[in-house]
């Protein structure tokens, strides 16, 4: 058990180092790109940038299976949430448009995600930081667990200073785009479903059909017997004061109920 803590405790560490040392590199190659824009062509600079962009994908496509692998056989298991697995239980797509990856994320948070929210009791929202880091006490380790709830700590201080009766935004800039794209879009409806948080994306004019044929009341049955509703009233009246009977409610109740 020591053993696994120490090597988290490395992993966590080296992860600092390396953090500390990819911003200053950052910093540097930013200030050096600012100086060959002057002595370069536009097209030479633009290739330049591309350059940047390229090797940094590339790098990046490389080391963060090495990091998954290395985290997953610390954790003793799959960590964060599998979005493959969950967008099929919380986004359904009946409609014609295929939603984008960047869209279905957004989505899959479901429908009582709060977008956007002010801050007014920082007291309440301290709290809750408090609160909801505590719930993955039980699945992370006791040292990442720490390191976590000082990173959450220091980043909701900084919060609350920066944001004092400012509205801030919990979306990323892609999902931010991916919102307004689906706002904008003017063939699709999307729904809460009947139960669960789940969504329902649907074609508006099949949308719009249905709910013409349910206002038009054609899947209603018309009643011919005058005395239909009296006759029902006098089942379900019966029906509570079997009950009334059989013990189950007493007479208060019953004439509360009674029709």
């Amino acid at each position: 058990m020591k053993y696994k803590e120490l090597q988290r405790d490395c992993l966590l560490r080296e992860y600092e180092s390396r953090q500390k040392q990819a911003r200053q590199l950052e910093k540097s190659l930013s200030s050096l790109t600012c100086c060959l824009e002057k002595d370069l062509s536009t097209i030479d600079y633009l290739n330049l940038k591309k350059f940047y962009y390229d090797v940094a994908c590339r790098i990046h496509s490389n080391v963060m299976p090495v990091h998954q692998r290395k985290l997953e056989k610390l954790n003793g298991g799959p960590i964060g949430q599998n979005y493959e697995e969950m967008k099929s239980k919380t986004v359904h797509n009946v409609s014609s448009y295929t939603l984008s990856s960047t869209e279905e994320r957004l989505l899959c948070r479901g429908w009582d995600f709060c977008i956007e929210n002010k801050v007014t009791d920082f007291l309440e929202f301290e709290t809750d930081v408090e609160l909801n880091s505590l719930k993955i006490e039980s699945s992370c380790h006791s040292s990442v667990f720490r390191s976590l709830c000082r990173h959450m700590h220091n980043a909701s201080q900084q919060l609350m200073k920066s944001c004092k009766k400012k509205k801030f935004s919990n979306l990323s800039d892609d999902e931010l785009k991916a919102l307004k794209s689906l706002k904008s879009n003017k063939n699709i409806v999307i729904v809460k479903a009947d139960k669960g948080n789940s969504i329902i994306v649907l074609d508006k004019e099949s949308y719009l059909k249905k709910a013409e044929e349910i206002l038009k009341g054609n899947q209603l049955q018309e009643i011919t017997n005058k005395n239909y509703h009296q006759e029902r009233e006098n089942e379900l009246n019966k029906y509570i004061y079997s009950l009334l009977k059989d013990g189950i409610i007493d007479q208060k109740l019953r004439f509360r109920l009674q029709s």
